[in-house]
């Protein structure tokens, strides 16, 4: 006990500072990023469309470096579908939602989602910006086209396991 009372005693009886730090906020509750991500994947996916699992894979992917990276490797034949990480995204379901209610997107049946004229503007100024976006606006360019339909059932669904 003597050595928790002196414990005690240097952390109340020493002299400190406090300096206030912002709090870090969620990716979910970035929507500005989220809103951005979304009108780049659709403006770069064939048909200006895509479904959930493609918007919820490169979503994820774009995130961090080493999941861009992951994502052009399973492209190149580097990664298999088992070596990449596959996450759903919440903030993008968030990010789809205020698209949808700014008029940016278009939900299908529920199951796809596309751009809108106004999207597409929107994707078109942020291309021609300055560097803000300027990763995730190569990714997305790099890797939206080739995403297929056969290549997210392989990812999602782990086929290769079978």
């Amino acid at each position: 006990m003597a050595s928790e009372s002196s414990l005690r005693h240097a952390i109340l009886g020493g002299a400190f500072t406090y300096t206030a730090r912002p709090d870090p906020m969620p990716g979910d509750l970035r929507m500005s990023w989220g809103i951005a991500v979304l009108v780049l994947a659709l403006f770069y996916s064939r048909a200006k469309k895509s479904n959930f699992q493609k918007l919820q894979f490169m979503a994820h992917a774009v995130r961090l470096p080493e999941g861009m990276e992951e994502v052009r490797g399973l492209l190149s034949g580097g990664y298999t579908p088992m070596e990449v990480s596959v996450r759903v995204e919440p903030s993008l379901n968030r990010a789809v939602a205020l698209a949808h209610a700014l008029k940016l997107v278009k939900i299908e049946k529920g199951t796809s989602v596309s751009l809108t004229d106004t999207g597409e503007k929107m994707a078109s100024v942020i291309v021609k910006g300055d560097d803000t976006l300027r990763e995730e606006v190569s990714f997305l360019r790099d890797v939206a086209p080739k995403m297929t339909e056969a290549l997210m059932k392989r990812v999602w669904r782990l086929e290769d396991l079978l």
